[in-house]
C-alpha cells in the first residue's frame, strides 16, 4: 500500500473512520469519491425517508415519504 509515494506495510488509525455509501450507487458522491469519514463529522442518524422517486419514471413514491427507516 502507498501513502503519498511511500510504501507501507502496516498502518494504525488514530481515530474511528467510516465508509459511507449513497443509495444511488451509479451516481453518488460518497466515500468512493471523497474517502473515509472521521467519526467526529457524524452529527446525526437518519430515521425517516425524506424523498423517494421511482427509478424509471421519476415519479414521487408518496407511500414511502416520512416512513421510518428500519
Amino acid at each position: 500500500m502507498l501513502i503519498g509515494d511511500s510504501l507501507i506495510h502496516q498502518y494504525r488509525f488514530e481515530k474511528n473512520y467510516y465508509f459511507v455509501s449513497g443509495d444511488n450507487m451509479a451516481n453518488s458522491q460518497d466515500s468512493r469519491y471523497w474517502g473515509m469519514l472521521p467519526e467526529e463529522y457524524i452529527v446525526g442518524k437518519a430515521i425517516r425517508i425524506w424523498n423517494s422517486k421511482e427509478k424509471y419514471t421519476d415519479q414521487i413514491r408518496w407511500e414511502r415519504i416520512f416512513m421510518k427507516i428500519k
